[in-house]
């Protein structure tokens, strides 16, 4: 049951990254708009994470509570060790949501509305950082615990050259996936070439920074990186997250938008699937496993049954929306900008 736990939890942390994750990757995108069409650029952004945007959030909810409830010694180890950079990162989904929906509604002046939507864009971007640093972080073998205490890693012993390494290679996987998706939701050419050519430039850059990620994680994450070159599981997932990426490569040359926006779906969650392997059975190296932390078999056992139940309602509902505000929104964009403009002013 405790292992069943586990990989819904991972499950959950593969559906945030390739969700949410676009998200935070649209973020980084409105940042760095530029040229002619800047205000298309952002408008097409802003519409695209509008509909969804907090719903992505549940997944990461999700973790947290299967975490704590489920695991409470790995939990509360975590949260005591890497409070800092849990910290920052709630800070920047607070500023984030905030500043997005505040832009969207101060319409009467200009300057106000480019400071909200700097906010926006800054906290879109060092969320990731600090969500891959977390993820680095507790990869590594130093946060130390003795008696249920953790030692070190509260202030900056959580930063060293693999976990930044780790949350600048977030930031550009979800960068990626971001403009992958974003070529799809263009609704004209001029827009679906220049997400074309970021999303060509995050996936070379993205693949530079996991050939980095792992060359340091020998020094600094041992145990990590033992298990992505031993894992079975975790080396196939390798496998395929290279052949995913070239062949998304491929398809934006071709200027074949779906088949890239799903083969970078791919590969993110390739990604994330070959960690999560390469992880097991750790929550926390190097002294909290799924096992050693988990709670009593009969609370692990009516949460595991509480998310199944959870499921049917949640997938449900998550397609409906998908449906509504996605599927159909390309033929509903014109009428959205004319009713109902977000009148962003750069």
């Amino acid at each position: 049951m405790a292992f069943l736990l586990a990989c819904i939890m991972g499950a959950s942390l593969v559906l945030y990254v390739l969700l949410g994750g676009a998200d935070y990757g649209a973020g980084l995108w409105d940042l760095l708009s530029s040229g002619a069409n800047k205000e298309g650029q952002k408008e097409l952004i802003a519409n695209a994470i509008q509909p969804i945007w907090e719903a992505n959030h549940v997944w990461l909810i999700l973790i947290i509570v299967l975490m704590f409830s489920g695991f409470p010694p790995a939990f509360g180890t975590i949260m005591t060790a890497l409070h800092v950079p849990i910290l920052l990162m709630l800070a920047g989904i607070v500023l984030r949501g905030s500043s997005f929906v505040f832009r969207a509604y101060s319409v009467l002046d200009s300057r106000t509305q480019r400071a909200y939507g700097y906010v926006f864009s800054m906290s879109s971007c060092f969320t990731p950082f600090f969500a891959g640093v977390i993820l680095g972080a507790v990869s590594d073998d130093h946060v130390f615990v003795s008696q249920d205490v953790s030692l070190n890693g509260y202030v900056l012993n959580w930063m060293n050259p693999f976990t930044i390494s780790a949350g600048v290679l977030t930031l550009a996987l979800f960068a990626f996936l971001a403009a992958a998706y974003l070529t799809v939701e263009a609704p004209n050419e001029e827009l679906r070439r220049a997400f074309r050519r970021r999303a060509g430039a995050a996936a070379a850059a993205g693949g530079i920074l996991a050939i980095l990620t792992f060359i340091l994680s020998t020094r600094y994450a041992r145990g990590l990186a033992e298990g992505l070159v031993h894992n079975e599981l975790a080396r196939y997932s390798e496998f395929a997250a290279f052949i995913t990426l070239a062949l998304a490569c491929f398809a934006l040359y071709k200027d074949s938008a779906r088949v890239s926006r799903a083969m970078a779906a791919a590969h993110v969650g390739f990604i994330a699937v070959s960690w999560a392997a390469a992880q097991y059975p750790y929550l926390v190296r190097p002294g909290r496993t799924i096992f050693t932390s988990a709670a009593s078999e009969s609370v692990i056992r009516d949460i595991v049954y509480a998310s199944i139940a959870g499921a049917l309602v949640l997938f449900p509902s998550l397609g409906l929306l998908f449906f509504v505000f996605k599927d159909k929104r390309r033929e509903k964009t014109a009428v959205l900008s004319v009713e109902a403009p977000l009148n962003i002013q750069y």
